[in-house]
């Protein structure tokens, strides 16, 4: 992910140190977005605060926890989680929040109840969550309704780009859309980074059909920081449009690493990857046609010398295809012909992109292939490779498993299929329960672990550990229980 900035935000300082203040407590969607790291980090505090509600050292009360946890979990994404948090808090920043958690969700009417509530807050958390209420009203079908307060908000706050944001999409609600651009293009004039007002441009290019500028502004917010997920997805949905489909599945990938269970996400990928192959399959067909069609061209076609016809002719070649089947060794082993009929032959052939014994190994390797993929363990022969390299994050596996990827430096499915159950029982905290969710989302690919190979017999002499001994130390290494994946 392209980074547009040097700052890196502190998710643990933002979380942990925030003490409620909800402008801080906004900016770790943008510090979970900055890498995978940082958003392993945050994931990682929110499980430890879930186990142990400690700060610097010092429990936190019940609401407290409640809140810090839940803000966590809007930040990551994970919104149903976030609201059953969020909802036990029960204080006005908590409210804040949940009206967020409401909105992403589309629950426009409770989102401007939450936020109704939350403007029982200090100054800066009321403000917020008068914009909020405001936006939900307006997505809630009631654009007009919240234009009258989206004015307010302009006249009481004309410096401030969420107010001409919140101006812009109650007119943009309503189809006002030159005033809406206007109101959208004041926002971004105050702030040049404002998301929601280059989301909106981008999406009013769209619908009126121009599809190069609505790219533009879609990408300006692919390349930020934090991951804009709707913008990620529309700007998918326009690159395959465009049929640049290896263009559309980054950006698919891009919203699973932040937000792993995105439906639309995955099915996105999924159909982006199905018309790659598709279009690939396309293009190959029709070269296998036209090579086809060259190959079945008759050699009498061809201005050959008389020792060069003859020859091929006492060696039944009657076509392209029997030519580029033989090699030059065998051309040569053939009576009275010498260097300057092959080179007559290969000139006839490299006219035409062909040459000698290519025809010969499109015959072998299918064959090679198919031994090859045989021998692999976990890899069925013919496999996909675009399957192969899919990465790790796309399987949406519990913290555990996908720690102990990262450990075994584990990036894609096909380096993890050639791994066995031993190997991974082995690495720390990687217990039966992680195995089976493992061997469960390989299975969906059509896949499985490597299979250890059946031991040899061993000599008398042997000093390697006996297979019982191996045993009792993994399950040693293993006294972690899985619970809780």
């Amino acid at each position: 992910m392209a980074e547009t900035s040097t700052q890196v935000l502190d998710v643990q300082q933002l979380l942990l140190g925030s003490k409620g203040d909800v402008a801080q407590y906004l900016l770790l969607r943008q510090a979970q977005g900055q890498s995978l790291d940082q958003r392993r980090r945050l994931e990682g505090l929110v499980i430890e605060l879930m186990e142990n509600p400690v700060a610097d050292g010092k429990p936190l009360a019940r609401e407290e926890a409640a809140l810090v946890i839940g803000v966590g979990l809007w930040a990551l994404g994970r919104l149903e989680e976030a609201i059953a948090s969020l909802t036990a808090a029960g204080s006005p920043e908590a409210d804040y929040f949940l009206g967020q958690c409401y909105l992403e969700s589309g629950y426009f009417a409770k989102a401007a109840e939450a936020f109704e509530r939350a403007q029982r807050a200090k100054a800066a958390t009321k403000r917020l969550a008068a914009y909020g209420e405001a936006e939900a009203v307006a997505k809630s079908g009631r654009p007009e309704a919240a234009l009258t307060n989206a004015r307010a908000l302009v006249r009481a706050n004309p410096e401030d780009p969420a107010a001409h944001y919140l101006l812009g999409l109650c007119l943009d609600l309503t189809g006002r859309y030159e005033d809406a651009i206007a109101a959208y293009e004041k926002a971004l004039s105050l702030d040049p980074n404002h998301a929601a007002a280059t989301f909106r441009l981008g999406s009013i290019e769209a619908l009126r059909g121009d599809a190069d500028r609505a790219l533009e502004h879609y990408a300006t917010l692919a390349e930020a920081q934090a991951v804009y997920v709707n913008a990620l997805i529309n700007l998918g949905v326009l690159y395959e449009d465009r049929r640049e489909y290896e263009k559309a599945i980054p950006c698919y990938r891009q919203v699973l690493r932040a937000s792993p269970n995105h439906p639309r996400a995955r099915m996105f990928l999924k159909d982006a990857h199905a018309a790659l192959d598709m279009t690939y399959d396309e293009d190959r067909q029709r070269e296998l046609e036209r090579r086809e069609k060259l190959m079945a061209i008759p050699i009498s076609d061809f201005e050959f010398s008389v020792r060069v016809r003859n020859c091929l002719q006492r060696i039944d070649i009657e076509t392209l295809g029997d030519l580029c089947r033989l090699t030059e060794e065998e051309l040569l082993g053939s009576r009275n012909f010498g260097e300057t009929s092959l080179q007559e032959i290969k000139e006839v052939l490299q006219a035409r992109g062909l040459r000698l014994g290519e025809g010969r190994e499109e015959l072998i390797a299918p064959l090679a292939a198919s031994a090859g993929g045989a021998a692999m363990h976990g890899v069925p022969a013919g496999a996909d490779e675009a399957v192969l390299a899919i990465p790790i994050a796309d399987l949406n596996l519990s913290m555990r498993s996908r720690k102990c990827m990262d450990r075994l430096g584990i990036s894609t499915l096909g380096q993890l299929v050639d791994h066995t159950p031993e190997q991974l029982l082995a690495s720390r905290n990687f217990g039966r329960t992680s195995l089976n969710e493992v061997n469960e989302k390989l299975a969906r690919y059509g896949l499985a672990l490597k299979q250890t190979p059946a031991p040899e017999e061993a000599d008398e002499d042997d000093d390697d550990i006996a297979p019982e001994e191996e045993i009792v130390r993994m399950d040693s290494e293993h006294e972690t229980p899985d619970e809780g994946e």
